[in-house]
């Protein structure tokens, strides 16, 4: 039988231990509505591994409620009392709607910005002059492979 091949092959298990694959999760979700006997089989084993953990589950020392509930009253006092040692930034603006620029990034900006320009002019009519090079380069070569050579 397809179905119990399928519930013994642990995929349920899987798919329950949130350790399927995304492929294994659209097959599972397909094989449940094919076969409504799966949401009890899922069901079922959900349960088997909610008691299992509740059975395996270790209870913590008392102490460490206290010292937890201790440490949540302490922060609280200190934020009340004293001065944290954060450093605060203000990121809001100071005039108007927007954050202000010190005029020299400013400047740093647009010379950056004219020098990339200029340099992107440059290489690109060094880049044409190469090429036109090459091709009279190669117009010589071919004009002297079609002449012949005189004899003396």
């Amino acid at each position: 039988m397809e179905l119990n091949s399928y519930i013994e092959s642990g995929a349920i298990e899987a798919y329950a231990l949130g350790l399927a694959s995304e492929e294994e999760v659209a097959e599972l979700e397909h094989m449940r509505k094919l076969y409504p006997e799966l949401n009890q089989e899922v069901k079922l084993i959900q349960s088997k591994l909610e008691k299992i953990a509740m059975e395996e589950a270790v209870t913590p020392p008392g102490a460490v409620r206290q010292r937890i509930l201790q440490r949540i009253d302490w922060e609280n006092e200190n934020k009340s009392t004293e001065k944290t040692n954060y450093t605060y930034i203000n990121i809001q603006p100071k005039e108007g709607d927007h954050i202000t620029v010190h005029k020299w990034w400013k400047f740093f900006f647009i010379v950056v910005f004219l020098l990339s320009k200029i340099f992107l002019f440059f290489a690109i009519f060094f880049y044409l002059k190469y090429r036109q090079m090459q091709e009279q380069q190669e117009l010589k070569q071919q004009q002297h492979i079609v002449q012949p050579v005189k004899a003396p």
